[in-house]
């Protein structure tokens, strides 16, 4: 910027304001290379011979060592030219800061001095004394600036006042002093950068006491003419504006307790309340035209519901009844075909088989959709084992994979362990991504199925998921529509591929019900990566659990008694079963099955829900009423999904229909022992379902047959039925415990052999009680160091008459 433009700018602001009596340039020598002065209500250019140089000055040295932005403040103090007090006496602030070149080098100072003059006139007759205690403001002109700084007269508040400046000096906020003759008022003023004064005002006593007293008087009166005046205006406001508001008050309390008649009475006003008792009874008005419109539309939405849920209902039975026969009649002629040797008939029956398969799927799929829409999709939730389930999951994918010629991978680790969650839900998770990987995976490579344990930080554990292909792939904008209902990667993906649309978007909607996440990562042609992130353990949000009282004491040969009104599925259950080596029992009513089985005592009892007269739910309460039948295992079988009923009503197993025999035969299987009729039958006693469940996969490993129980009354009864050759027997159980259980069963079956299985540490008397009862005692955990051979086996049974057998199975 040049002189000139400085010049003017300085000009500028010195006329904008008038307490700038002087701004000022100061090179970094000091040297004044601008310079504006304000005189008699004249801006000035000072010309540069009269410019001076002010380095010597502190305000330069002290201003010249701040940084970038720093402020300056100097004293209150009189104006000084070449050294010398400036007549008449100018008192001035000095703010300063300095400037810098763009390379960052300083050029100088900016200083401006403000007039203090007309502040310090203000103070009237007021004393302004400086911390110092010189005098900046007093009546008298020659005690003013006294300061060594300034006049150098030495006039000082203690020479004036010595009785009072010690309490002066140390006052921190308002007071006063008063002696017979004079009052003084003090305030200390503390500003910013300029340290602190102490303001004082004088006044004689008598002529303060006499305006405290006119005070008085005077506050008095207007203190009496305000209290009535305040008692008239009251009175006027209670009438005019309170009392109605209270009566408006009042209706909102009846209108809140459900009045909806209530009207405001203010209606005939013409002021403002008037206007609001108006719009008051308008809003009534409205909200009740509301709610009655409200009440209808519910009331519809309702009876749509209900006319929606009765017809999916109607439309799932009417749709699965034929699926029912088409799926299961095919696959029983598609077996007895190829047993014939019919290889092209086979073939045409394969294609009407996988036909209904893919009806059936579809028409779940949009059932499940209708009822996640609807808020009713359910979690039931039981523990296993993850790499059981995994194993499962490969058999069932096998048929699709072998069809397109893929190839599976499975990796896992070793600690995979248990999960807590809907077990049905994961494996239809996984299912539908493994389907996927194999629909889109055109290359015919290798897909893989990763399972992983994770812990996180709060201690919870997570499962992760990670189905991985090689197929077609997508772009952003395909992931993006991935997951929504109906809708797949592009219009030419459901040409050339087919599906409805729903399979990811349900399996979104199952994975954010268990707690977890849903990703993919994929790149158009080189295929895509679907990872699944749930907890190891989730909350059910289903109702009561299937019961798991019975004892799992089907074998081959025993009673299935099926009751279920329909012929064809009668036909197709009693052939299915016979081919699985049971004896079928067959009741086409609910009367005639409850008598039946009465009479013949069935092993396990199919039943269907939908049936005229008495349903399956009235059939299920009866029998779980009778002591008699209490105990029988009962799998629903129905065309609608009511597991919870079920459950609640203690039915072990929910087939959903169409059933098939792979279906029914697994299910069979937790009730079912062995084939082999020759191996020996062991019985498991124990209430933990983990212990129950991984004795018995070691136990049937071993080429044992297994019997699964609970509690150890009901395995009382069941030894009357089917006498077990040895009795595993856990000691620390609810009602009847293994000690009285052993006693029991010694009085009446004493050659039955039992080996406890303990985690309790074994006492002396512990096992005086046992010792006549038991042949052995071994203690939870300990299986794996008791006579291991070559093969990396255990042998857990050495007493007679099992001595010497192995079991193959690794724990």
């Amino acid at each position: 910027m040049t002189r000139l433009a400085l010049e003017e700018e300085f000009l500028a602001f010195s006329r904008s304001r008038g307490i700038y009596y002087q701004i000022r340039y100061l090179d970094e020598n000091g040297q004044e290379v601008v310079r504006v002065d304000a005189n008699n209500h004249e801006t000035l250019v000072i010309p540069p011979p009269q410019l001076q140089n002010q380095a010597h000055r502190y305000y330069f040295t002290e201003t010249m060592q701040l940084y970038e932005g720093g402020i300056f403040v100097s004293p209150l103090e009189l104006n000084r030219e070449r050294d010398q007090i400036e007549i008449p006496y100018k008192p001035v602030i000095r703010y300063a800061t300095p400037v810098y070149y763009p390379d960052g080098h300083r050029a100088g100072i900016i200083i401006t001095n403000v007039d203090a003059n007309q502040f310090l006139q203000l103070l009237g007759n007021a004393l302004l004394v400086s911390k110092d205690g010189y005098y900046l403001a007093h009546p008298d002109v020659n005690k003013r600036w006294g300061g060594p700084h300034d006049l150098k007269s030495g006039h000082t508040l203690t020479q004036d006042y010595p009785q009072f400046a010690p309490t002066l000096f140390l006052a921190t906020q308002l007071g006063n002093i008063s002696t017979k003759q004079l009052t003084l008022t003090f305030q200390r003023v503390i500003i910013p950068k300029l340290g602190h004064w102490i303001l004082i005002t004088q006044r004689p006593t008598d002529e303060v006491l006499h305006s405290i007293n006119t005070f008085r008087i005077t506050f008095g009166i207007i203190l009496v003419v305000a209290v009535i005046i305040s008692l008239l205006i009251a009175l006027f406001i209670n009438k005019i504006i309170t009392t109605p508001i209270e009566n408006l008050t009042h209706i909102v309390e009846q209108v809140r307790a459900g009045n909806r008649h209530a009207r405001a009475e203010e209606v005939e006003r013409v002021d403002e309340l008037g206007t609001l008792g108006k719009g008051f009874n308008a809003m009534l008005e409205a909200i009740d035209a509301s709610e009655e419109t409200l009440q209808r539309t519910q009331q519809e939405a309702k009876a749509a519901n209900i006319a929606k849920s009765r017809f999916l209902a109607n439309m799932s039975h009417e749709l699965r009844t034929p699926l029912n026969a088409i799926i299961g009649y095919g696959e029983m002629l598609q077996e007895e075909i190829e047993a014939l040797g019919e290889a092209e008939l086979s073939s045409d029956i394969e294609k009407i088989y996988l036909a209904g398969k893919h009806l059936l799927g579809s028409i779940n799929d949009i059932l499940d959709i209708s009822k996640i829409e609807a808020g009713r999709m359910e979690l039931y939730t039981e523990t296993f084992y993850l790499p059981s389930m995994l194993d499962d999951i490969v058999h069932t994918i096998q048929p699709l994979l072998t069809k397109n010629q893929d190839t599976l991978e499975i990796r896992y680790s070793e600690g995979l362990g248990e999960m807590h969650t809907d077990l049905t839900k994961l494996r239809q998770i996984l299912l539908k991504l493994l389907s996927n990987a194999s629909k889109f995976n055109e290359t015919k490579d290798t897909i893989s199925l990763e399972a992983r344990r994770k812990a996180a930080v709060d201690g919870k554990d997570w499962i992760i998921f990670r189905v991985q292909d090689n197929g077609i792939g997508m772009d952003d904008e395909q992931k993006q529509q991935l997951f929504k209902n109906f809708s797949q990667a592009d219009m030419s993906t459901t040409r050339k591929y087919g599906g409805t649309g729903l399979g990811l978007a349900i399996t979104n909607h199952f994975v954010q019900m268990m707690g977890g996440v849903i990703s993919v990562d994929s790149e158009l042609g080189k295929g895509s990566t679907f990872t699944v992130r749930l907890p190891a353990k989730v909350a059910s949000t289903g109702e009561p659990k299937p019961s798991h009282t019975e004892v799992a004491m089907l074998e081959e040969g025993g009673i299935v008694l099926v009751i279920d009104d329909d012929a064809g599925v009668r036909d197709m259950l009693q052939k299915y079963l016979s081919k699985l080596g049971y004896q079928v029992e067959i009741a086409d009513s609910g009367e005639k099955g409850l008598r039946l089985a009465k009479k013949v005592l069935p092993d396990i009892i199919t039943l269907d829900v939908m049936m005229p007269k008495m349903d399956g739910w009235e059939v299920l309460s009866h029998l779980k009423a009778d002591p008699q039948l209490a105990h029988i295992p009962v799998i629903m079988l129905s065309m609608i999904e009511d597991k919870a009923v079920g459950y609640s009503l203690g039915a072990s197993d929910y087939l959903i229909k169409p059933i098939t025999r792979e279906q029914l035969s697994k299910v069979l299987q937790k009730y079912h022992f062995s084939q082999n009729e020759s191996a020996r039958l062991i019985m498991v006693i124990d209430d933990e379902p983990v212990n129950r469940d991984m004795l018995a996969r070691m136990l049937r490993k071993g080429g044992f047959r297994v019997c699964k129980v609970e509690d150890a009354r009901v395995a009382l009864n069941y030894i009357q039925k089917k006498r077990p050759d040895l009795i595993l027997l856990d000691l620390q159980m609810p009602e009847m415990d293994g000690f009285e259980f052993a006693a029991r069963l010694h009085q009446v079956y004493d050659s039955i052999p039992i080996i406890v299985l303990t985690a309790k540490d074994i006492t002396l008397e512990d096992r005086l009680r046992l010792n006549e009862n038991v042949a052995s005692i071994f203690q939870k955990g300990s299986y794996t160091r008791i006579i291991t051979d070559e093969r990396g086996g255990f042998n857990l049974v050495t007493l007679k008459p099992f001595k010497g057998v192995q079991i193959r199975a690794h724990w």
